[in-house]
């Protein structure tokens, strides 16, 4: 396949947003799925402290796999603590970006996205270090955590700001 989609979603905002663009672009469709879930207000307080600490979480499989044969990749991941999350941290840096095309897709509570910027960076570097080329970021809006922005709402955002480029 030419390209890839990989996303990490715990409230369906990145999910929907993956399976819509994936489907759009004809692109393999990757989730990031952890080895120990996160449920409740103890996975959420953990959630927030492994991404402030800007730790990784041990994935189930080798998605990294999944996109070997891939020209370009679609990240899509929630901003957790101003960070990105654990699985998608995973993920980069076990992946062999050479030669790839990337993008970079984050999702926020904040109406502005404030913060996105410095996350979009961060996986800027990784990505550019291991021989792979940051095409760029897009910062959308999503809900409050634990809820559901809603898939109409959610697909406008992919189609304004990731398809019309396209």
């Amino acid at each position: 396949m030419a390209a890839a989609v990989v996303f990490y979603s715990r409230s369906n905002n990145t999910r929907t947003a993956a399976g819509f663009l994936a489907e759009k672009l004809n692109a393999e469709l990757v989730e990031l799925v952890e080895s120990k879930g996160r449920q409740g207000l103890l996975g959420f307080m953990k959630s927030g402290y492994q991404a402030v600490a800007k730790r990784s979480s041990k994935l189930e499989g080798k998605p990294w796999e999944k996109t070997a044969g891939c020209k370009k990749l679609f990240l899509l991941t929630p901003i957790w603590g101003g960070n990105g999350t654990p699985a998608m941290k995973r993920f980069v840096e076990e992946t062999e970006f050479y030669g790839k095309e990337v993008i970079v897709v984050t999702f926020q509570s904040d109406v502005q996205r404030k913060g996105s910027e410095k996350v979009h960076n961060m996986y800027k570097e990784i990505i550019e270090n291991k021989g792979g080329k940051f095409i760029e970021g897009i910062a959308l809006h999503s809900a409050l955590p634990g809820k559901f922005a809603g898939k109409e709402y959610i697909e406008t955002q992919v189609k304004d700001f990731i398809l019309s480029d396209d």
